[in-house]
Formats: structure tokens, C-alpha cells, sequence
């Protein structure tokens, strides 16, 4: 015989004892909850107010960086008062980035007759020839380079280059 199935529904509560393990969690849960929703309630504080006695004098104000007429002018007055490599190095960097390269060429040799072991000043000529289209000088350049440091790996690269363009014609 089947067993009778009991279906009175139970309206017993269930019973929750609050311990004190119980509560220590749930202050461990809830605090960090309530803890951000304050902090995310409040006003930010307001943007300084700048005053005209506290702005920045204009002397103290960063200058801007000077027009590239400025720069070259710069870069010969340093020639001029201390004509050593280092000078007509960055000379020649001058001249090159303002797309004079013949006189970075110059500028360049010059660096290398006060430093005939300069693999660098080398491989700046030949990116100057390689901006000319000048082939044939830019891989004499770079070989000069390579004479000089052998593992200038950049000046492999443009070796490499120069030679691949000067194939193209």
C-alpha cells in the first residue's frame, strides 16, 4: 500500500540564530559595500580658483621651443665657438632635418676630418646621399662605415637598401 503523502503546507518558520561568527561576517561584508557608496556620494571638491596675484609670472613660464630658423642659427653659433665634432655633428643633424642635405654632407665631413674613426658621421653621409638618390655614394658611405664597426647594424640596413634601390634603375 502506497504511503500517504502529507500535503498540508508547513507555515513553520524557519529558524536563523545570528551567532557571533555570523554577524562578524556580515560586518566584513557590509562595511566595504557602505564604505564605497559614501565615498561615491559626496561632492568632489572644487577646481582651484586662480587669482591674478597667484598666476605664474610670465618670466617663470616655460619658454617654447625655438623656431627651426633658431635652431640653425643656434647649432652655427656653437660651430663657431667650439668648432668640434660634436658640433658639426649636430650641425649636420640640423641641416638634415631641414632637408639641406648637401650641407649636412658638408657639415658631416667636416665632423669626420676632426674624427676620422666616426663610423656614425659615415652612416649619417649616407642617409644624406640616400635622401639625394645618390646611390653610389650612399653605399660608399656605408661600406666606409662598416670599415669602421663592422657590427653597425645600421648601417647594414642602409647598405642594404642603397643597394636594393640602385638595382631598381
Amino acid at each position: 500500500m502506497p504511503e500517504a503523502i502529507d500535503t498540508k503546507p508547513d507555515n513553520t518558520e524557519p529558524s536563523f540564530k545570528m551567532n557571533y561568527v555570523s554577524a562578524i561576517l556580515l560586518l566584513v561584508l557590509l562595511i566595504p559595500v557602505v564604505y564605497t557608496i559614501v565615498v561615491n556620494l559626496q561632492a568632489p571638491p572644487p577646481p582651484p580658483v586662480i587669482t591674478k596675484d597667484q598666476a605664474t609670472p610670465q618670466s617663470q613660464a616655460a619658454t617654447p621651443p625655438p623656431p627651426s630658423a633658431d635652431i640653425e642659427a643656434a647649432a652655427l653659433k656653437r660651430v663657431a665657438d667650439k668648432p668640434d665634432y660634436d658640433s658639426y655633428v649636430n650641425l649636420g643633424m640640423v641641416y638634415y632635418n631641414r632637408a639641406k642635405y648637401q650641407d649636412a654632407i658638408n657639415a658631416w665631413n667636416k665632423a669626420i676630418e676632426l674624427n676620422p674613426k666616426s663610423a656614425l658621421a659615415y652612416n649619417d653621409i649616407a642617409a644624406a646621399y640616400g635622401s639625394l638618390s645618390n646611390w653610389d655614394e650612399e653605399i660608399k658611405a656605408c661600406e666606409k662605415a662598416l670599415v669602421i664597426d663592422p657590427n653597425m647594424t645600421l648601417a647594414k640596413n642602409n647598405l642594404n637598401w642603397a643597394k636594393s634601390q640602385k638595382n631598381k634603375k
